[in-house]
């Protein structure tokens, strides 16, 4: 327990600042931003902040942390406080940040196909859609097409618009992070969790994109939060809407067969053999029949040998090929951490040694969550936003520590909230000029 003695609030808050200035360091000698006039201003407003953060008066550092506490004993009025919060940064983003190209290109323009002609125009010409042809289930854009198609009328089908989906879905995946966190160890722990789930740089700005990951994460954390209710509760209902809910997520992206060995383990640990076979039953009849309804529809508009072909190159991309390779240094030396905040990286680590060293029950199944995540992912696609159905995961972690350092996580999370804000006036209009390590 010295290191976690060690890491006082001051101490903390000053090697957040040091990692923080460190890589918007790195960002101007390797030359990777476009917008370079951003920098100097950056790196003055981390400094100053983490200084004034890491000096605090004592009485301003009572009043944070009764604050913070309070927060976390009133659940009703932290969510809602983190909402509103979420809420007015979500939607500038939603209508300041430029366009991803490819991927949210490709998903929006089928949105609006589908808002403009329906299911049928999306899947008339599927075989064309190059971006989705290849390697993604439609239901991601069906979906947001039909929220265009919903709410155009009155705002209009503008990429704005369709971006405030997005932004319901962040939501609903921090209510969520809030309940499992709370179900695994207690109400302060969860609310810590939703806090800490809004500082991670690349969930807040995919929130606010038209991309398949904010609905991904959502039906993910929804999946393991009604397999913690069954086993509470013990109704077939919460088992359906588990089957249901994975056989969603698988059609909105295949990587959400991730989350099978964590039900399963989360089941093995707090229930009983009988129940894993009921919920393995259904959760592979569930893969078996979307998977065959997705086939056939699949084969008819001739995408299913394409989908094939990309699902088996991309098996063992860092085993066999240079640039999966190559892909996986560049995403753990400097995407990886910029998705995450790489001020939140002290936090995420102390948290997991944590849980490592006291190996409850809770802390299993955490663990068991980031690391059924992170090794497919590593050995197939490493790409940083494939990381992202771990997040929920990783913000329990760093709650873990509430208990052994409460002030050090209650000035930590305050400067995350700033470092986190900073960060995303570096990428609201992004564009890479220089990658570390691919050509």
């Amino acid at each position: 327990m010295a290191i976690f003695l060690w890491f006082t609030p001051r101490r903390m808050a000053l090697v957040m600042m040091a990692l923080q200035l460190l890589w918007l360091a790195l960002i101007w000698l390797t030359g990777a931003a476009t917008a370079v006039y951003k920098l100097p201003l950056l790196l003055a407003y981390t400094l100053i902040i983490g200084l004034v953060v890491a000096f605090l008066p004592p009485v301003l550092v009572r009043r944070w942390h009764t604050a913070v506490v309070s927060l976390a004993d009133r659940p009703a009025i932290g969510l809602m406080v983190i909402g509103i919060g979420f809420g007015l940064v979500g939607v500038y983003y939603a209508f300041q940040q430029r366009l991803w190209t490819f991927d949210e290109e490709a998903s929006f323009a089928a949105a609006v196909t589908v808002a403009q002609s329906g299911i049928s125009g999306l899947m008339a010409n599927y075989q064309n859609w190059g971006w989705l042809a290849t390697q993604h289930p439609p239901l991601a854009p069906i979906v947001y097409g039909q929220f265009l198609w919903l709410v155009g009328p009155f705002l209009g089908q503008t990429l704005a618009v369709a971006r405030l989906l997005s932004l319901l879905f962040a939501a609903g995946t921090g209510l969520l992070t809030y309940a499992i966190g709370a179900a695994l160890y207690d109400k302060n722990t969860g609310m810590m969790a939703a806090g800490f789930l809004f500082t991670f740089p690349l969930f807040m700005r995919l929130s606010a994109t038209t991309m398949v990951e904010p609905m991904l994460v959502f039906l993910f954390t929804l999946a393991l939060y009604l397999t913690l209710l069954w086993l509470r509760r013990q109704h077939w209902f919460y088992l359906l809407a588990l089957g249901l809910v994975v056989g969603l997520g698988l059609v909105t992206k295949y990587t959400m067969l991730f989350v099978g060995p964590i039900v399963l383990g989360f089941i093995l640990w707090r229930g009983s053999r009988r129940q894993m076979w009921q919920a393995g039953g259904v959760l592979l009849l569930a893969g078996l029949l979307l998977a065959v309804v997705w086939g056939l529809v699949a084969n008819r508009f001739h995408v299913l040998e394409i989908q094939l072909a990309t699902i088996t190159h991309y098996a063992g991309l860092t085993l066999t090929n240079t640039y999966g390779r190559n892909l996986l240094l560049e995403t753990i030396t400097n995407r990886l951490p910029s998705a995450l905040g790489i001020y939140n990286l002290p936090l995420i680590a102390l948290g997991g040694l944590m849980a490592v060293m006291r190996r409850s029950r809770s802390d299993w199944l955490v663990l068991l969550w980031v690391t059924a995540v992170w090794l497919p992912v590593l050995l197939t696609l490493p790409d940083h936003r494939y990381f992202m159905s771990s997040f929920p995961a990783l913000a329990i972690l760093m709650a873990l520590l509430i208990r052994p350092i409460p002030h050090t996580v209650a000035r930590s999370w305050l400067l995350s909230i700033l470092y986190v804000g900073g960060t995303l006036y570096l990428f609201v209009d992004w564009m890479r000029a220089a990658l570390l390590v691919l050509p």
